[in-house]
């Protein structure tokens, strides 16, 4: 199982890292190029405009990197899933010496640690830029002292610490559900009863699946809004929690029984 998880981060790494590389460098670099815009801003005087269109690019570039870093996040998921179950990669993946359900689980976990490094780096970005920004300007930073004396000064009691540990845990179980959810719309055109088009099949499936997902929660909305008036704010998260992973057993399920049973590799 470990042997599998620290194989998909590998591989998955070359996919990712180049892109991380350039967006955290993007942001470090972007204030720098705006230098002199901000202490003229201080002094109210305007810039020239070969400024002005360097600190635009710079932005654009940073904003370009955040939406590739989303996308390629997202695509990225679906298409190692498939490549590496369905295509010619398949058959070496399928005849290793593991379980189904350590394939499943291992890709399932790589590609919620990868969602959590994709969030760690834009905000490690956003945070360095606004750091370097800072020292350019002068801007007096907080010492780790004052950081200390801050957090000193924080009350946490338990029903805050058990709210956190539901949050966390309501996160995890909502990125494990659409990841799975991803698995399984790419899973279910992978029978004999599907020999071609299998990416359309799978597109309309997407469509057609959300679509009848959303009208049943819709069904629920009233019922679920009278259970959760009678309940804490905690107990509400716990609920959702128990909901989510309901529907992650079920995408679960469906994606092991055609594993086991009904995949036909290409």
């Amino acid at each position: 199982m470990l042997k599998l998880l620290k194989y998909e981060l590998i591989h998955e790494w070359r996919s990712y890292g180049i892109i991380y590389l350039v967006f955290i460098a993007a942001c470090a670099l972007s204030p720098i190029l705006f230098k002199d815009q901000i202490l003229m801003n201080q002094a109210m005087v305007h810039t020239s405009s070969t400024m002005n269109m360097l600190g635009v690019i710079s932005i654009l570039i940073i904003t370009i990197m955040t939406m590739a870093i989303i996308i390629s996040t997202a695509i990225n998921i679906a298409l190692n899933y498939r490549n590496s179950m369905f295509k010619r990669p398949g058959y070496l993946t399928l005849t290793l010496p593991v379980t189904t359900h350590q394939l499943i689980l291992s890709k399932v976990l790589a590609d919620i640690l990868w969602i959590l490094i994709a969030g760690f780096v834009l905000m490690l970005g956003y945070t360095l830029m606004v750091l370097v920004a800072g020292i350019l300007v002068g801007l007096d930073l907080p010492s780790w002292s004052e950081w200390m004396r801050l957090f000193s000064h924080l009350h946490i009691d338990l029903s805050d610490l058990v709210r956190l540990f539901l949050s966390l845990a309501l996160i995890f179980s909502g990125m494990a559900e659409i990841i799975l959810y991803v698995y399984m719309i790419i899973t279910l055109p992978q029978t004999k009863f599907t020999p071609r088009h299998k990416t359309a099949i799978s597109v309309t499936l997407f469509f057609a699946i959300s679509i009848a997902m959303g009208m049943i929660r819709d069904s629920f909305f009233g019922p679920m809004n009278q259970l959760f008036q009678g309940l804490s704010v905690n107990g509400i998260i716990a609920v959702e929690i128990l909901i989510t992973l309901a529907v992650c057993a079920l995408f679960y399920g469906i994606i092991y029984f055609i594993l086991e049973k009904k995949l036909e590799v290409e």
